[in-house]
């Protein structure tokens, strides 16, 4: 069978991906360039766990090529991609491959817990997390010292993701930037993917703007104060 530009990642994942970046990017700028933009670093944050939510219950209910089963495999698996990868010659996988894979786990679990540890951290000048007066200084420290850690690591982990992109697209000639913007690998056509299921994309992507809120507004939990006379 021949190959030809097939229907590989669907159009939610893309759009997760392409606003992952430019989040990502938000977050660094309003927190290391620009002074007093700690409000909108913030709800960029909270955009940034709504994102990691979807793309975990996408990576379960989504087309083929976005579930965590098609693309998460083992370690001889892993092993045996790397050792493709030395001769110049490596395997081809419809989806992710198998090294490449891993970092969909990394970038996920590292912004979640920094989005996460973001409610619970203050600058105290002009930012204070929602449930930062609800926990110990204990975890206030805690989370302080995780929220500024984990940001080191994600450049670490960006850093890594964009050398094998160009990597990839350089020296192996694959076009791993052009298929995250349309979609389409050259693939055989069985492998790809018919449609990107945006209809439930949409009641997903609704349903974790409406738990946002919720967690943000809502349910943030009323701190008494103490006054002293």
């Amino acid at each position: 069978m021949t190959n030809h530009k097939t229907l590989v990642w669907d159009l939610p994942l893309r759009i997760f991906h392409w606003s992952l970046v430019l989040l990502i990017f938000a977050q660094w700028l309003t927190a290391e360039v620009l002074d007093g933009y700690m409000d909108l670093h913030a709800k960029f944050g909270y955009s940034l766990l709504g994102l990691v939510i979807f793309r975990i219950i996408w990576g379960i209910i989504g087309p083929k090529h976005s579930r965590f089963g098609s693309f998460l495999r083992g370690p001889s698996a892993i092993y045996h991609y790397a050792r493709s990868l030395l001769s110049r010659r490596p395997s081809t996988y419809t989806g992710h491959n198998p090294l490449g894979a891993l970092m969909v786990p990394a970038i996920l679990i590292v912004v979640g817990a920094q989005a996460i540890s973001g409610l619970f951290v203050t600058d105290d000048v002009l930012f204070t997390g929602p449930y930062y007066p609800s926990v110990t200084d204990e975890t206030q420290g805690i989370m302080q010292w995780l929220h500024h850690t984990l940001f080191d690591v994600l450049l670490i982990i960006i850093g890594l993701h964009i050398s094998a992109i160009l990597s990839y697209e350089l020296l192996l000639k694959k076009p791993l930037i052009g298929a995250m913007v349309h979609g389409k690998k050259n693939v055989q056509s069985k492998s790809g993917i018919t449609h990107s299921r945006w209809v439930l994309a949409v009641f997903i992507a609704l349903a974790i703007a409406a738990f946002m809120y919720w967690l943000v507004v809502i349910a943030v939990p009323e701190v008494e104060l103490d006054f002293y006379y």
